[in-house]
């Protein structure tokens, strides 16, 4: 029933990403993500293979230029000139599918990209709490309690000695994404600040380099984070707002376009020059009324 619900709504969604395309939406959008007036942020979680290499290609044959994470800290940071065509791509959550999927497609192009990891799943039993009917609580106690030589079954995530062999891979850059993956708005200021601080440190001591980017689980966060963030050194956050990167923007509020996993390509191109959202933005109320 999944699969078919799918293959439905991939059918649905790729035909009206064509006539997006057809309307001359995209191309304008395009040619503003080309202009050097803006960067474009995308993210993943876990595409498949062939979906992945095709966004690459795609970028890589409409021109864009592709930025590591460090590289947007320092443009924001210092007020530095943008580049023609930017784009910066990451990944949240540390899935154990990109071993296959998509780390070998990064070094064969020779595409930086940032991964964003919680240290506490990875480091723990490996299993995504939203996949699993948990909170965040309960995954730290689980976590904590699932011996060592336990830790490699049904992971949904890396294990440490991976995000470990990852990170020596010169195209990728670590970022913090919090211990738990919680709902930061929920979280009491003390939590807020261990889980920023203690993921940082975790993926320091794992890797031997600086992290200096973290992204908000499920684009989460009530401004509180803000002063965590910059007592403990980032320079960047990264949020799910569906925007286009400019030089007013707030570098520890830095939006990102989404491009989900199983989708179809037609889709997966609107989403990243950023029509897809506004556009299903349009038709979301005139549907619920339906």
């Amino acid at each position: 029933m999944r699969s078919l619900y799918s293959a439905i709504r991939n059918g649905i969604c790729g035909f009206l990403a064509l006539l997006l395309t057809a309307s001359g939406w995209l191309r304008r959008s395009k040619r503003r993500a080309l202009s050097g007036c803006v960067i474009t942020a995308i993210y993943f979680h876990e595409p498949n293979r062939r979906l992945f290499r095709r966004c690459i290609k795609w970028l890589i044959n409409h021109g864009y230029t592709f930025i590591s994470g460090s590289d947007l800290c320092e443009i924001l940071r210092d007020g530095k000139p943008f580049p023609k065509g930017a784009v910066w791509l990451s990944f949240d959550d540390a899935g154990r599918e990109l071993l296959d999927a998509v780390l070998p497609l990064i070094r064969e192009y020779r595409i930086p990209i940032t991964l964003f990891v919680p240290t506490g799943i990875v480091a723990g039993d490996g299993r995504f709490p939203w996949r699993h009917g948990q909170d965040s609580s309960a995954q730290r106690r689980l976590a904590a309690s699932v011996p060592p030589s336990a830790r490699n079954g049904s992971r949904d995530s890396m294990t440490v000695a991976e995000v470990k062999q990852v990170a020596i891979y010169r195209e990728v850059t670590m970022g913090s994404h919090t211990i738990t993956h919680p709902f930061m708005a929920r979280c009491t200021d003390g939590e807020l600040r261990r889980e920023i601080s203690e993921s940082k440190g975790a993926l320091e001591s794992w890797t031997g380099v600086a992290v200096d980017c973290f992204s908000y689980p499920y684009g989460n966060f009530d401004g509180r984070e803000r002063q965590h963030l910059i007592d403990f050194g980032y320079q960047l956050a990264a949020t799910t707002e569906n925007a286009f990167v400019t030089p007013e923007v707030d570098r520890y509020r830095v939006p990102r376009f989404s491009v989900a996993n199983n989708i179809s390509f037609p889709e997966a191109v609107c989403n990243m020059v950023g029509v897809w959202r506004h556009f299903a933005d349009v038709l979301k109320k005139p549907l619920e009324r339906l």
